[in-house]
């Protein structure tokens, strides 16, 4: 609930700020089409009287303001000063009267007022026409005003103009010079195409109304959360005891089994070894997979008789069927295999009991030997002294840590599906860069997944001398496993 409330005041700032960043972004726009227009029309006709005497052109300039849309007056300038403007005819007044700030093209600048017309703010456009000449154009600051008036009716406390070194205007019309504090701003949005920004504050009802809108919605969602996490506890936690006591009673009842799925060579396509793998064929449910309760099992006190049924139920069949008898048996453990006690002394018994010529190969990832190194290789030292071996399981799809090789004592290297899968559409380099690290360890390569001749094919000529896959033969039981062994020798 906590979280939900602070999360609530985040989300009520964030969309005050994103409501304050669309006004200015629309104000921006206003005056940059407004700023456009002063600047764009008649342009060329008005550079043409710049710096032509008064008395033969004022009254041409007198009729070209008449097109210029938000002007009061248009003068001409001449050197440092303004001699005739479109109002007024024949002036005599110093630029330097309109403070302007420069920007990429023309100079603009704001003034509270103007000699000629005291109190009323004003925003200048000076466009440099050649040497020594220009047009100077005064837009009436109610045009502004007018612009920035829109914000406000959209909910923001106030808007102002604002240009660099000359002063700003607000949506009331008032001016104050650029020095006056900004404290009633919180977001400043510039144009991109003249120097100048919009400033705008939301009002306090339409900061009151999010806070209190967003309050809302986390008391809601936070109540929902409450119960939903309520719920999933309770609910989490019986489905669990029910799966582990599942697993338990299928191993009384002998529900379990041990499938085999051939290790071949890849040159001979001959028996090679196998892996053991556990499935489970409950009465009621039929086959379940080993996905759907394996991760329950390896988090639990579970994971130690599961580990061991495979592990001596492969160890058993196979030593009791001399014709399918492989080199090697290869079997999955887990994390927390590795961390039981005992786990080193059943290994070390099961392993007594194979036959003569016959090797038990555990397969680990790499992700968990990435997180506990110092006491897997403890297990790695003391089971490779009575014989067992070593394979890492699904090489690079967590972490891709060669420094694995090299830390553990693998004897073999286990090829992904994903990476064989790619083999069709042109992914063998991979598999070669794999083959290539491996034989720099010293490594055997095993490839996983293979279900076509052409990546058989592809596995033989990239150098892997040992896969797996339906292409070969599906798992199987040890029986089978015997008759497919026979067929596979007679034919």
């Amino acid at each position: 609930m906590v979280v939900t409330i602070l999360f609530s005041e985040h989300q009520a700032k964030v969309r005050v700020a994103a409501h304050e960043q669309l006004i200015g972004d629309d104000l921006v726009e206003s005056v940059d089409r407004m700023l456009d227009s002063v600047s764009a029309r008649r342009r060329h006709q008005l550079a043409a009287l710049a710096g032509q005497p008064c008395s033969r052109v004022g009254a041409s300039l007198a009729d070209l303001e008449t097109y210029l849309r938000y002007v009061r007056a248009v003068a001409l300038v001449s050197g440092d000063r303004l001699y005739c403007s479109s109002a007024l005819g024949a002036i005599d007044v110093p630029l330097s009267d309109y403070p302007l700030s420069p920007g990429s093209g023309d100079s603009i600048g704001l003034l509270a007022q103007t000699r000629y017309q005291p109190g009323v703010p004003v925003l200048v456009i000076f466009n440099r026409t050649a040497l020594g000449t220009g047009v100077l154009s005064i837009v009436e600051g109610d045009y502004l005003t007018d612009a920035l008036a829109h914000g406000v009716r959209y909910g923001a406390q106030t808007a102002s103009i604002s240009m660099r070194d000359t002063g700003r205007i607000d949506a009331r019309g008032i001016f104050r010079p650029a020095s006056a504090p900004l404290a009633a701003y919180t977001t400043r949005v510039a144009s991109r195409k003249w120097p100048f920004a919009i400033l705008v504050s939301s009002s306090g009802g339409f900061i009151s109304g999010m806070h209190w809108k967003y309050r809302t919605a986390a008391l809601a969602v936070g109540l929902l959360l409450d119960g939903l996490i309520a719920a999933t506890y309770l609910l989490t936690f019986a489905p669990r005891r029910l799966m582990l006591n599942a697993v338990r009673q299928a191993l009384r009842r002998n529900e379990f089994h041990v499938a085999y799925q051939p290790i071949i060579e890849t040159a001979s396509r001959a028996l090679d070894g196998v892996e053991a793998l556990l499935r489970w064929d409950h009465p009621k449910w039929g086959a379940i997979s080993p996905a759907s309760f394996m991760g329950e099992v390896e988090s639990s006190e579970m994971l130690g008789p599961v580990t061991q049924f495979v592990m001596r139920t492969a160890v058993a069949e196979m030593a009791q069927r001399p014709p399918a008898i492989p080199l090697r048996i290869a079997v999955n453990v887990a994390p927390g295999d590795l961390q039981r006690k005992g786990f080193v002394a059943q290994v070390k018994a099961l392993t007594a009991q194979l036959p003569v010529g016959v090797t038990l190969v555990l397969e680990l990832t790499e992700r968990f030997l990435l997180v506990e190194s110092v006491h897997t290789a403890a297990i790695f030292n003391a089971l490779k002294a009575t014989g067992v071996r070593f394979a890492i399981d699904d090489f690079g799809t967590e972490h891709n840590n060669l420094d694995l090789l090299g830390r553990f004592q693998f004897d073999y290297v286990k090829i992904d599906r994903q990476f064989v899968n790619q083999v069709d559409t042109g992914g063998i380099e991979i598999i070669r860069a794999i083959v290539s690290v491996a034989k720099h360890y010293g490594l055997q390569i095993i490839a996983e997944g293979v279900e076509t001749e052409s990546q058989h094919a592809a596995l033989l000529a990239a150098g892997v001398p040992f896969a797996q896959g339906y292409l070969y033969q599906r798992p199987v039981t040890a029986e089978r496993l015997v008759q497919w062994r026979q067929e596979a020798t007679t034919s």
